[in-house]
Parts: structure tokens; sequence; C-alpha cells
């Protein structure tokens, strides 16, 4: 009998719809330019995501210490 193995799975892609931003990072305590992603999540199969299941969270990412920290559209 064959194993299938599948599930969710989050992950991180950028996002182009928005534009850069620099200030201090809240955790790391650097001045940074934060990164505009989205945070996904996918319908995976064998640990491979395959499907997107939401538009996902948008958020801001620290190219430092990669922290995300949720933001407003």
């Amino acid at each position: 009998m064959p194993i299938i193995i599948f599930g969710t799975r989050g992950r991180v892609v950028s996002d182009d719809s928005a534009s850069k931003h620099t200030t201090t990072c809240g955790y790391c305590r650097e001045l940074v330019t934060m990164e505009p992603v989205r945070n996904k999540r996918y319908f995976s199969l064998f640990f491979i995501p395959l499907i997107p299941l939401e538009k996902g969270e948008a958020a801001w990412r620290c190219p430092n210490c990669k922290k995300l920290f949720l933001r407003r559209e």
C-alpha cells in the first residue's frame, strides 16, 4: 500500500506590488530597508509546495535578521 504525504505549508514570497521602506528594525535595532513580502500558505505533496491556497498576509521582512512584521494594506 503506497503512502502519500500531504498537507499545508507556509512560504514567504516577494511582493512586487509594494515599495521598499527604510526604517529601524524593531527586533535587531539596525537601520535597514525593509522588503515587502507575503506570507502564503500552499498545499504540499511530499513536502513540495504546489498550489497556493490564499493571497497571503502582507508583511515587511528585515534583510538583516529575517524577522517578519505584518503591514496593513
